[in-house]
């Protein structure tokens, strides 16, 4: 969709396109059927748009409670921030009147961010701008923000106490992993502000973490429905850490944090309880600091995983009470599963280079009962336990 079409789709006949699209429902599987049927009734490039971002709107809600009535683009829904991580983040900005939103990209982080600050977005791509624009007006918020497209690195930034970056991270079917890469790159960015100005920037989960210590920030990396969903460095003044892991639950916001190095967990056998720790907490390095918090240990020194004597109550792990452990050979572990009938597996791999496919392929199940088989390390060997996972 480009600049033309999208204002045809904000028009009074754009909003008869929408509606007539919203009510066939598309999906990817009828995707084509649909635009058919629109385009008898409207022109191709508006029976497009309408079609595509009913569609969007469709696949939005996994991000958004309310998406009706927003718009996007495919790529911009792709990168655009949940709607649960962007308030998470808002929050650290409540302190300031105003804010920057530093490629603010279709208006995610906007929209969170002025529910708490006044703010200046900005982005260099036209059409994303005016899709930013056009969902502060959907949610009632133009008066809490402006947005102008211009160029991070030539043009002059907002006049703002604060901001929040969010550099794209692919362009041309690539996905960037070094933050050299980034556009903009974040200390390209940061040399156009004033010393120690507090900024923040959304980075992608699987970031090389040797790269951030340059920075000498804050590295939140945020897990949000039970999945790792990105990493937050937080620079000079939004700094309140040096990592930080925090889950985003039903239950409310959790979160661990060290601000000094942490020596490795001590390992043990495995005892009653396996502990797998949240993506977040392993990706903060933060496995030591839970270890100590449940009065766990380690398994082995080359596996993030941690065993204690009794289920423990915390959501930064996944507890499974183990019923045995055994070298990980197949014949072995198929005949301890016929004793016990079972049929059903979940597998799970840890810090081994066995493939849990050709591993439970191996065990020919028949039986009627089910077990989780965690493939890891003990002390350096490799072993397969039989566990069932704890419930509270």
């Amino acid at each position: 969709m480009d600049l033309p079409t999208f204002r045809q789709l904000t028009s009074p006949e754009g909003a008869t396109a929408l509606a007539a699209a919203a009510a066939l429902a598309p999906t990817d599987a009828t995707h084509l059927a649909v635009l058919a049927r629109l385009r008898k009734q409207f022109p191709p490039e508006l029976a497009a748009a309408a079609v595509e971002t009913a569609l969007l709107r469709r696949k939005a809600a996994a991000k958004f409670a309310h998406p009706e009535g927003l718009f996007f683009t495919r790529e911009g829904l792709e990168v655009a921030s949940g709607e649960v991580v962007a308030n998470h983040r808002a929050e650290r900005f409540r302190r300031f009147e105003a804010v920057g939103d530093f490629g603010c990209g279709v208006g995610a982080d906007t929209l969170a961010l002025a529910s708490v600050s006044f703010v200046h977005a900005v982005d260099r791509d036209e059409l994303r701008t005016a899709i930013a624009t056009a969902n502060l007006h959907a949610r009632g918020l133009s008066h809490r923000a402006t947005v102008r497209t211009a160029d991070l690195l030539l043009d002059p930034l907002p006049d703002v106490p604060a901001a929040f970056a969010d550099p794209g991270r692919r362009a041309d079917g690539r996905r960037f992993l070094s933050l050299a890469e980034y556009l903009p790159p974040p200390a390209e960015l940061l040399a156009r502000l004033p010393s120690a100005f507090p900024i923040a920037f959304k980075l992608a989960p699987g970031v090389d973490v040797a790269e951030l210590t340059a920075f000498d920030g804050e590295a939140e990396f945020i897990s949000s429905g039970g999945e790792l969903k990105e990493c937050v460095l937080w620079l000079h003044g939004l700094r309140t850490a040096r990592r930080r892991a925090t889950m985003l639950t039903d239950t409310g916001v959790h979160t661990l944090s060290t601000d000094t190095e942490l020596s490795a967990a001590e390992v043990g056998p495995i005892r009653g309880v396996l502990l797998d720790p949240n993506s977040a907490v392993v990706r903060a390095g933060l496995v030591p600091k839970l270890a100590e918090r449940l009065t766990a240990a380690g398994t082995d020194y080359t596996v993030q995983m941690l065993t204690a004597d009794a289920v423990p109550v915390t959501p930064f792990a996944t507890a499974y009470r183990v019923e045995g452990v055994f070298p990980a050979d197949v014949k072995a572990v198929a005949a301890e599963l016929r004793k016990r009938d079972v049929g059903r597996v979940t597998p799970l791999v840890r810090g081994t280079l066995l493939t849990a496919d050709e591993f439970v392929k191996g065990l020919k199940l028949k039986g009627t009962a089910h077990r989780h088989l965690i493939l890891t390390r003990e002390l350096g060997r490799q072993v397969a336990v039989l566990a069932e996972r704890a419930v509270h």
